[in-house]
């Protein structure tokens, strides 16, 4: 059984001092620290099962994959680890994704410049990878972001050295083939690529590029192929310096962008055809903490936003009106237990109930108790 640091099950008091009691609100959480059991070296990515009951977790410094069972409290147990080695090209794990069936896994490795793929057996445990390398078919120099498409029939990976977003079809047993790549030059703004994310219903595609401080949306067709981008850049209207994370809405109707140099989080309409508009910014500053906004999800139902913010070692929530926007903002702070320090991915339960957290800096992993509107 793994060692458990854990708090008293308290309410926690955000950065105001005010005790928080509402809806989408935290309680004090359990912490896991990198250690024997524990491989969360520069703790960075992590994802749950289709199911809810493991969870991943990228090692960036330790260049490893963990994957957890998650009990009904949401807490963590039998930590299983797959270390860097000639079986395995986990040299700076970064990005993961989970097929929607639950039966295979991707994993990116941004200093091994790899992609790799792995079954998943019925209880979490990961077997027979797959190394997809940097070289003549492959673009993936400093790959990244990975994401697949709803159907769970193309794969979206990002280079983010390499300045390119590639597409990959995906075979019933997980394998890929047939890659498309999509380089950093008129008309694609793919400078630095980053995180890649598409809408709900698979039409369309968002990518950030850090350096290029852009957004781009781009039309998917139905062997995955990408056309039409429209790219958002960093000036007066919009703030996308070092765009990081992008996140849709469940709608599909509001898109969240964090901006890592820019210290801000922005909102945007979505059209139809996927296109953007009407964003509202949300800066750092006495009401906000989004020095360095990294990761940003929504709760299920989307009335809440958690956002990280990596340089400020915080977690914030935010309630969700109807038309997108955010506001009352509760910021949770980094403690003497290190659970926000550097804080970078964030992933919820399926059920809601519960927050996973790492710390890149703190090499930590936590795990919150959601608040839940007990009036409806």
């Amino acid at each position: 059984m793994a060692k458990l640091a854990v708090t008293s099950l308290c309410v926690l008091q955000p950065a105001s001092g005010e005790v928080v009691d509402e809806p989408g609100s935290l309680i004090d959480p359990v912490t896991y620290h990198n250690g024997k059991i524990h491989e969360l070296n520069g703790a960075s990515g992590a994802v749950l099962s289709p199911d809810g009951q493991h969870l991943y977790v990228m090692a960036y410094f330790g260049d490893a994959l963990s994957v957890y069972d998650v009990a009904s409290d949401g807490t963590l147990s039998n930590p299983r680890i797959y270390g860097d080695g000639n079986t395995h090209e986990l040299d700076g794990a970064f990005g993961v994704a989970l097929s929607p069936d639950g039966q295979h896994l991707y994993v990116t490795a941004a200093l091994g410049n790899a992609l790799s793929v792995y079954d998943v057996g019925s209880d979490g445990a990961l077997s027979n990878p797959r190394i997809y390398r940097d070289g003549d078919t492959h673009e993936l120099n400093g790959a990244m972001g990975v994401a697949l498409s709803p159907d769970g029939q193309h794969l979206y990976v990002t280079a983010f050295l390499g300045n390119a977003l590639s597409v990959y079809d995906v075979a019933s047993d997980g394998s890929l083939s047939n890659p498309r790549i999509y380089r950093s030059s008129n008309p694609h703004d793919l400078f630095r690529a980053l995180d890649v994310i598409l809408s709900p219903d698979g039409q369309h595609l968002y990518v950030t590029a850090f350096l290029g401080d852009a957004l781009s949306v781009y039309d998917v067709a139905s062997d995955g192929a990408l056309s039409n981008p429209r790219i958002y850049r960093s000036d007066n209207t919009h703030e996308l310096d070092g765009a990081w994370v992008v996140t849709l809405s469940p709608d599909g109707q509001h898109l969240y962008v964090t901006a890592y140099d820019g210290d801000a989080l922005s909102v945007y309409d979505v059209a139809s055809d996927g296109a953007l508009s009407n964003p509202r910014i949300y800066r750092d500053g006495n009401t906000h903490e989004l020095n360095g906004a990294l990761d940003v999800t929504l709760s299920r139902d989307g009335r809440h936003v958690y956002v990280t913010a990596f340089v400020g070692n915080a977690l914030s929530v935010y309630d969700v009106a109807s038309n997108g926007a955010l506001s009352n903002p509760r910021i949770y702070q980094d403690s003497n237990s290190s659970k926000l320090n550097g804080a970078i991915s964030v992933a919820l339960s399926l059920d809601g109930q519960h927050l996973y957290v790492t710390a890149g800096k703190g090499h930590a992993l936590s795990v919150y108790q959601v608040i839940h509107d007990t009036s409806r």
